[in-house]
């Protein structure tokens, strides 16, 4: 069963009456074992942009879950999503990475978006939906945890902005129909909904990198790429708290994709570790690999109640900026641990591709640096505590 006990046991704690969203992740589960983990490994090899999985789950309703009916989505509580994109995550990281960040940019059109971009761009774009795909462009090669520093202008000039200046280490902004970008005006750093097509906006190259390789990272370069004034995302002057809520928003998704790549690497170890045969017997009956097992479902299962107690309070419209930080530190260094124990339980074949199970290494090792690194995170985390008492 992909949809675990642990989760249908946190499911049912905030939700007495689960027992539509229990029926709901159980077949999302049994359709992501099915459909979508069998071309996981070829995806990573072939460095396959998983267009036709995000089509699938687009079909699914996946996308649409946590956002409102009125604008295209399912309304269903955000812990719902997680334990979908935790599951979707164990089946494939890099299918998961673009739902993070779509549902990323489509939070950020929700909460600071006029009512024509939510109708033009979630509703009849169908970003909620997922049927066009967006990117987020706010890094820059001068800046990435030192966002307010960005140097790419936007001047405004009669009814139309004009941005110039270059984006590095972004997620699939060739393969999206539109690109947030942010961008330095006279009052700030603001943010623009970019539609690919325009001109001015170049994809420059894809940057090749260590893991989720079905997921182009690729720098962009704006040359007096001209957008129209009504593309201004809120006020302007505001980019830079825009991006910090959503961001919030994408930690937590990371962190649930770190809980789906971590247990599937533990999957792994643990069949391997009873299969393998050393000195007579299987490798489970020795004493440092039950330590590592037991290590491994530990942290595990701490990270997903950190990671479900932020969505939780985020359902209930609580200020989580701590918690959410909290919840992506740890899940991600518990998943870089996990998958760098399941390597080891593998032995010599853990550094091969035989088992496939480097690659979730890989991909964790990522985790641990976007959307906040451990370093900044524990700055953040450290700093509202101090500010709150």
């Amino acid at each position: 069963m992909f949809y675990l006990k642990e989760q249908k046991n946190i499911i049912d704690t905030f939700f007495p009456d689960a027992g539509e969203y229990d029926t709901l992740l159980e077949a999302l589960g049994a359709f992501f074992e099915k459909e979508i983990l069998p071309g996981a490994k070829r995806i990573d090899q072939e460095e396959i942009f998983p267009r036709q999985n995000l089509q699938r789950l687009a079909e699914k309703g996946f996308m649409a879950i946590p956002f409102p009916k009125t604008l295209g989505g399912l309304g269903l509580p955000l812990p719902v999503f997680i334990a979908a994109l935790e599951m979707l995550a164990r089946a494939c990281a890099n299918t998961a990475l673009q739902a993070d960040i779509q549902n990323m940019v489509c939070e950020g059109i929700r909460l600071f978006g006029d009512d024509r971009q939510r109708n033009e761009y979630l509703i009849a774009n169908s970003l909620v939906e997922g049927k066009k795909l967006a990117a987020f462009a706010l890094t820059e090669p001068c800046c990435g945890s030192d966002a307010k520093s960005i140097q790419t202008r936007a001047v405004l000039s009669s009814d139309r902005y004009i941005l110039n200046g270059n984006k590095t280490l972004i997620t699939n902004p060739g393969e999206a129909d539109l690109v947030l970008v942010f961008a330095r005006t006279d009052k700030g750093i603001s943010a623009f909904i970019v539609p690919k097509e325009t001109p001015g906006f170049e994809i420059t190259g894809v940057i090749p990198k260590l893991g989720f390789k079905g997921n182009k990272l690729s720098a962009i370069r704006l040359r007096d790429c001209a957008v129209p004034e009504r593309n201004l995302l809120g006020e302007e002057g505001k980019g830079l708290e825009y991006a910090k809520q959503m961001l919030n928003a994408g930690r937590l998704s990371i962190a649930a994709i770190a809980l789906g790549i971590a247990r599937a690497a533990y999957e792994k170890a643990l069949a391997y570790s009873k299969k393998r045969k050393a000195f007579g017997e299987s490798i489970s009956n020795f004493q440092m690999i039950q330590e590592k097992l037991a290590n491994m479902i530990t942290r595990m299962n701490a990270a997903r109640l950190l990671v479900y107690h932020a969505a939780n309070l985020r359902e209930k419209g609580e200020d989580i900026a701590s918690e959410v930080s909290q919840a992506k530190l740890f899940a991600s260094e518990a998943a870089l641990k996990v998958c760098d124990d399941a390597i080891q339980i593998h032995g010599g074949y853990g550094y091969t591709d035989a088992f496939d199970v480097h690659r979730h290494w890989r991909d964790a090792r990522m985790l641990t640096i976007v959307e906040g690194t451990s370093d900044i995170l524990r700055l953040l985390i450290s700093h509202l505590e101090l500010k709150s008492h």
